[in-house]
């Protein structure tokens, strides 16, 4: 059963816990780039970022190598935004017809969640079987204690 991991990362810290994940599982990886990245410093990244994901936008990516037919499972990482998930994704999730998968997600946050999971499975459940989810807060303070929380619950799925 081949499984890849896409995920976007601003700041780190969803990438660092996809590419855990990736090495537990013997898994690929899928790191999604804009070609106009949010600025990850100061408070311009809440609210660029924050109108980006309220608004739905939908950014440019670059180029990746993806071919969905390839996995059986579909693990979907992404920090919260303005209580859903960060518009890159939103990109991905257009432009790839991803159906008939076993898919789960994980996102990263330092506060409230929102509807980020409910927004996810509105969006992936109706064509495909959504096996799991977790919820990692405060990721940044306890980064050890996320990553353990991660493999735990990818373990049960």
């Amino acid at each position: 059963m081949k499984s890849v991991i896409v995920f976007y990362s601003l700041e780190g810290s969803t990438r660092a816990l996809a590419k855990k994940l990736a090495a537990e599982i013997n898994g690929d990886i899928l790191e999604l780039n804009p070609v106009k990245e949010v600025n990850s410093k100061g408070f311009s990244k809440f609210v660029w970022g924050g109108m980006q994901a309220v608004m739905k936008k939908k950014p440019r990516l670059r180029e990746y190598n993806f071919k969905v037919n390839q996995y059986e499972n579909v693990i979907i990482g992404t920090p919260v935004w303005a209580g859903t998930y960060a518009p890159p994704i939103r990109t991905f999730l257009e432009n790839e017809q991803i159906v008939g998968k076993k898919v789960s997600f994980f996102c990263c946050h330092e506060g409230g969640i929102g509807k980020t999971m409910e927004n996810l499975e509105n969006d992936l459940g109706l064509n495909n079987t959504i096996v799991g989810k977790i919820d990692l807060v405060g990721v940044a303070k306890d980064y050890e204690g996320a990553e353990r929380k991660l493999v735990q619950w990818y373990r049960g799925l």
